[in-house]
């Protein structure tokens, strides 16, 4: 049962050969400028120390999330985690870097946790095959679907 549990998994998520660099968005700082802006001005005035932070912290977003999708970039998956936590945390055409890296991690995790109860035994194919058709590419909510 564990093997064909495998199988599936590996069915379900398979192997691509496709470069970070051709997917991946590349930064765009007016994205996280005009977000910082507007988080951070109050009666017309930027505080700039906060705007500054906010900045970095969509920089190192931007990289934390290049960085997962580097490390599955050979799986079929992350191309699908990607356009959705892209998408998820892109609103009227600004992206929010920081909770997009957030998405991206998130998502990871449930799939290296999917992973790891497939290969334990502890799900079944048709289960994995059922709450994945409800929530893929949301592996999150996969592994809760798994669990309730």
């Amino acid at each position: 049962m564990r093997t064909i549990s495998l199988i599936l998994l590996f069915t379900f998520f398979s192997f691509n050969s496709i470069s970070a660099a051709s997917n991946f968005p590349k930064y765009d700082e007016s994205q996280p400028d005009k977000l910082c802006k507007d988080k951070w001005t109050k009666r017309g005035v930027l505080d700039e120390n906060m705007y500054n932070y906010c900045m970095g912290n969509a920089q190192d977003g931007y990289n934390e999330a290049f960085d997962i999708y580097n490390e599955f970039q050979t799986m079929d998956w992350i191309n699908d985690v990607l356009k959705h936590s892209y998408e998820k945390w892109t609103k009227r055409g600004n992206t929010d870097y920081r909770m997009f890296a957030y998405e991206m991690n998130e998502q990871k995790e449930g799939f290296l946790d999917l992973e790891y109860e497939i290969m334990q035994g502890n799900v079944t194919g048709n289960e994995v095959k059922k709450c994945t058709n409800k929530w893929y590419p949301e592996f999150r909510m996969i592994v809760y679907c798994l669990k309730n």
